[in-house]
């Protein structure tokens, strides 16, 4: 009886031990795609609650497989380590960060203090990822390299759009801000467009359509359409 106790109390230490685990990524220490989606259901109803603006970021990591003969499965995972800690140091902690797959970091943002720190936020998280790491190759040595990497936002309300399209948008826009200066691009609520953060009119915009108000906003040339891009 005392045998079964002690395998009995082991097994549920494990399971609660692997419950915990399996809430991270192993190799970034993000939250999984499951809890990420989660916490935006949450963040929906709360936004629905307070009437406030948030937004959703994606960071895309483009051809990482070209890396592999010089840094192997060991140096991606370390990119990618790496690439988080980057990118968590500039969105906060307040701010839940998931791997919603390999390639694909998403933060949620639920609480913006103005339409226009989403753009400083979105420039700056990419200007730093795209800095060249220090990693291990295959030989041993400490290399620098640059990963190729863009940022795609969308406003995020309480109106309860289904979870799975807003991030298939936010992974868009990342692909579209591929082709952009900044690396880092907006889906302009209005026109449907990507739009480079420095570029998007966001304060109008957004307030149109949360009043409900029609808005044209003009092409200046500046916006791109978005655009499916392999990973």
């Amino acid at each position: 009886m005392i045998a079964v106790t002690l395998w009995l109390r082991n097994h549920q230490d494990l399971e609660i031990r692997h419950a915990g685990q399996s809430r991270r990524d192993p190799t970034t220490q993000l939250y999984s795609s499951v809890v990420l989606v989660q916490k935006i259901l949450r963040a929906q109803r709360r936004l629905a609650r307070t009437r406030r603006d948030g937004a959703i970021m994606a960071v895309r990591v483009f051809e990482p497989e070209r890396l592999l003969d010089q840094v192997g499965q060991h140096g991606l995972n370390e990119i990618y380590a790496q690439l988080a800690r980057r990118m968590q140091r500039h969105t906060g902690v307040v701010n839940p960060a998931g791997r919603y797959y390999d390639r694909c970091f998403v933060v949620l943002i639920e609480s913006l203090h103005s339409p226009g720190w989403i753009r400083t936020m979105g420039l700056r998280v990419a200007s730093s990822l795209r800095r060249p790491l220090e990693i291990s190759a295959l030989n041993g040595e400490r290399i620098r390299i640059s990963a190729d990497i863009s940022v795609g936002m969308v406003h995020l309300t309480g109106a309860g759009r289904d979870v799975a399209q807003l991030l298939h948008e936010a992974e868009e826009m990342a692909a579209a801000a591929r082709g952009m200066r900044s690396r880092a691009a907006l889906l302009d609520e209005i026109t449907r467009q990507a739009v480079p953060v420095e570029n998007a009119q966001l304060g109008v915009s957004w307030h149109a359509m949360r009043s409900g108000r029609p808005h044209h906003a003009r092409n200046n040339g500046h916006g791109a359409r978005p655009r499916k891009t392999p990973a």
